[in-house]
């Protein structure tokens, strides 16, 4: 495979008005764009074929799909533009718009989105793979060693190409239907004739036909094999690296905690970097503002998303839409994004009853939940229930007794349990911590602490963060925010940059609260001024670009290509 790399850099400068205006002022970023093609034109084809099909138009397209600039080729892309601060993705498509040819493979994709703030520079990188069907014939020796003549013809809807004996590049359709390949070999009595048909060609795919002779019948055999080029998947990948072992007694598909760390499916240590986002609250009634906002979430490098559900689901005020088919699509978006989904009940917030946290496991356990569930344990995480205040052994028990259920039906996943006292006291998990890992057959507990007002100083933050990794208990940070409690006139703050800096430094993974939607007097807890991310709060902007922030630590989890 050969890359043809550009690197346009597109200098987008601030401005700003001279005179005063009754509107915001537009504020604008910088961003370096740097356009790799994976090139499968032929070697033979000539330099100027090769120019011509690598050629493509760039638009730059807003959040909501409105293509704000756009460029009619490579070339005509200017040094420098300017965009407002705000969401993007880079677009490339081919400007050619022939059905198929010999040389003329077609190139186009999509960024990722990427976000565009005040004064700063955003590099991309968009990569553009082939989007039309590649076809390649080569004949056995057996053909080119009996047969003189030999020749074969590959059809689609749009036309076909005669792969005449001697040619050796390969052909190029435009991938919708079906290709059907008719062989010839010999002539006149001798002559032998085979035919195959290709159903549902598809794009990034290279399909190599070779056509043969069986040596015991004397038929003419035609084999296809199909290859999915690179940049034509996107899904969940478990490859062979030479990340951290499986224990024996884990017999997940997915996540896996082992001495205090978690691993993705491939065995790499995942660190999350990510936020809390309040699905079940923003996206019924109509609305998708949550579902949308997994957009800018993710172009401001969050590599994981708390997803915020409970279990009074009505279907009503949901479209009709079935809670299972609904939690599907929220997970599929968020892998989609490139993100890790930890879905986590809020129902049971500050409860102290057993029996209350064991209807969360029991939603789990749910046949259309549990097959969901099920459905995506190569990359979910399960948070049993928001900040259950259960205290001492009626903690240990309760979990306990929900773990087991979970595991009893099915569930593998790694299950995340939040500590007492509204998730900030975590005596129970120092406590009890081990002996709840020890009951689960697993043993493939996370826990999670939420830094608020008791953790006001960076002396208490510490200290535990440092106890757990001590004590090899898996751990993250699952909610915090800069500001909790107090009164309006003496609001109590939070050290949360000393929040980001020990995780940084003890590998603990962490979820800001939250992107959008925060009432009740915790509105300053919203990290942009916008579900659409269009301008970050102080807050979000912290989260985000301080130095351990996430645009400075996230990394995305290994099995997300």
């Amino acid at each position: 495979m050969n890359t043809y790399l550009l690197l346009l850099f597109l200098g987008l400068i601030s401005c700003s008005t001279e005179e005063p205006t009754d509107t915001p002022e537009t504020t604008m970023g910088n961003l370096t764009l740097s356009v790799a093609i994976d090139e499968q034109v032929d070697e033979q084809s000539s330099q100027r074929q090769k120019e011509e099909t690598l050629d493509m138009k760039i638009d730059i397209v807003d959040v909501d799909g409105k293509t704000v600039d756009s460029y009619a080729s490579i070339n005509e892309l200017p040094e420098e533009i300017e965009l407002a601060t705000g969401v993007y993705t880079a677009q490339g498509v081919s400007t050619s718009s022939k059905q198929l040819g010999f040389d003329d493979p077609q190139y186009g994709g999509t960024s990722e989105d990427f976000s565009i703030q005040s004064d700063q520079l955003t590099a991309v990188s968009l990569s553009c793979n082939l989007q039309n069907t590649m076809v390649s014939v080569a004949y056995s020796d057996v053909v080119k060693n009996q047969f003189s003549v030999y020749s074969s013809v590959v059809k689609s809807s749009f036309g076909e190409l005669a792969f005449e004996q001697g040619e050796t590049r390969s052909g190029y359709f435009r991938s919708s239907g079906s290709l059907t390949v008719n062989s010839t070999i010999g002539e006149g009595n001798s002559q032998l004739n085979a035919e195959v048909t290709i159903d549902n060609i598809q794009p990034t795919t290279h399909y190599t036909v070779t056509i043969d002779v069986d040596t015991g019948t004397g038929k003419l055999v035609i084999t296809v094999d199909e290859t999915v080029l690179d940049g034509g998947e996107k899904d969940i990948v478990i490859t062979p690296v030479e990340g951290e072992e499986r224990p024996d007694y884990n017999t997940s598909i997915g996540f896996f905690t082992k001495d205090g760390k978690l691993y993705d499916a491939n065995g790499v240590e995942f660190i999350a970097r990510g936020l809390n986002n309040a699905h079940f609250w923003f996206d019924n009634g109509g609305r998708e503002l949550a579902l949308d906002a997994l957009t800018p979430i993710a172009a401001y490098h969050s590599n994981a998303v708390r997803l915020v559900w409970q279990t009074n689901y009505e279907a009503k005020n949901w479209n009709n839409v079935e809670e299972s088919v609904q939690l599907r699509k929220l997970i599929t978006t968020t892998i989609d994004k490139g993100m890790v989904p930890m879905i986590e009940l809020h129902d049971v917030t500050g409860d102290e009853s057993k029996e209350n946290l064991l209807k969360m496991a029991e939603f789990y356990v749910r046949a259309d939940i549990l097959a969901v569930m099920k459905e995506f344990e190569s990359i979910l995480l399960i948070n049993i229930a928001n900040e259950w205040s259960g205290k001492t052994t009626t903690y240990r028990d309760a979990y306990k007794e929900a773990v087991t259920m979970m595991r009893n039906a099915g569930l593998k996943h790694t299950i995340v349990i939040d500590a007492s006292g509204w998730g900030q006291d975590m005596t129970p998990i120092f406590d009890y911590g081990q002996e709840i890992i020890d009951n689960d057959p697993q043993k493939n507990i996370l826990f999670s602490v939420h830094m608020y007002q008791s953790y006001r100083n960076e002396v208490t933050i510490t200290s535990n963060l440092e106890k757990a990794v001590e004590m090899k208990l898996p751990l993250i940070v699952g909610e915090f925010g800069f500001q909790h409690g107090g009164t309006p006139e003496a609001p109590i703050q939070i050290p949360y940059e000393h929040i980001l800096s020990e995780c940084e430094r003890l590998g603990i993974g962490w979820y800001a609260w939250s992107w959008k939607g925060n009432s009740g007097g915790v509105e300053y807890l919203d990290l942009s001024e916008d579900w659409e991310g269009t301008t970050l709060t102080d807050w979000g902007d912290g989260i985000v670009n301080d130095v351990n922030g996430l645009k400075n630590t996230s990394k995305k989890v290994s099995v997300i290509n």
